[in-house]
């Protein structure tokens, strides 16, 4: 497996980008991690790998912010990124069905998702076209394809993103840069750490409803998930584009 010399994980202090930032790191990749606000997660990996790790703090809805963090990031690594793994996220956190829906709420947490899509790509894209080799992975959701109830907004926006993951696959196959899309069933993180309140709670039953559908009575694997996004930014495959890869364990 050939994977990228410099890579850029957004979301960066995630549960889920923070296992792949290890194993990354492990594999000898140089990373350039955006985060939001909180950084615990991420912090002490930077401390052990000041060589190799560099991070900025940015909002993604702002494309203005998200080019000048970037821009810091590549000055500051001295390196060019090949791939872009965009992890982060905005959920429907009212936790509401969509009749009793705020409109406020909606179509802030449906507009942020795209937004920030738009804007870290917007901003990547040229980069990775330049290097002839770029890959580009977003995280969407197995709800793309089940829908989620009290969820709509967050739903709709994965699928929207799915779809432009093809459209970018198409317009850019010819210089040869690859993007796709994982979605993953719910995955072996520690909900708590992340959410409280009626959130959290909303957050615990759709875990739960979803191991008692699994033949398994399991989450999806971390390790797997990371596995997967390997595979997705190996630079000697490139055939994979526009595709939405689920990892469910088979739930369908």
């Amino acid at each position: 497996m050939k994977l990228p010399a410099t890579l850029i994980i957004t979301g960066a202090n995630g549960q889920t980008a923070v296992r792949l930032a290890k194993e990354l790191l492990e594999q000898g990749c140089k990373l350039l991690l955006l985060a939001h606000a909180r950084t615990e997660r991420i912090d002490p990996l930077i401390s052990e790998h000041p060589e190799s790790c560099w991070l900025e703090k940015c909002d993604l809805g702002d494309y203005a912010a998200s080019q000048k963090a970037v821009q810091s990031l590549i000055n500051r690594s001295g390196g060019q990124p090949q791939a872009l793994v965009h992890t982060a996220a905005q959920r429907s956190y009212d936790a509401k069905v969509f009749a009793e829906s705020d409109p406020q709420v909606w179509n802030g947490v449906f507009s942020d998702n795209i937004k920030m899509a738009y804007h870290v790509l917007r901003v990547v894209l040229p980069l990775l076209i330049s290097s002839h080799k770029g890959k580009a992975v977003l995280f969407g959701s197995n709800v793309t394809r089940t829908g989620l109830p009290y969820g709509s907004a967050y739903a709709a926006a994965k699928s929207a993103l799915a779809n432009l993951v093809r459209s970018l696959a198409w317009e850019n196959a010819a210089a040869n840069v690859q993007i796709n899309m994982i979605s993953p069933a719910p995955m072996e993180t520690t909900l708590e750490e992340d959410y409280n309140g009626d959130y959290l709670k909303f957050r615990q039953d759709y875990f739960s409803a979803y191991k008692n559908t699994h033949p398994a009575r399991k989450l999806v694997s971390l390790d797997d998930i990371v596995k997967v996004v390997l595979s997705l930014l190996d630079l000697d495959v490139t055939s994979i584009s526009g595709e939405e890869i689920y990892v469910t364990g088979g739930v369908l």
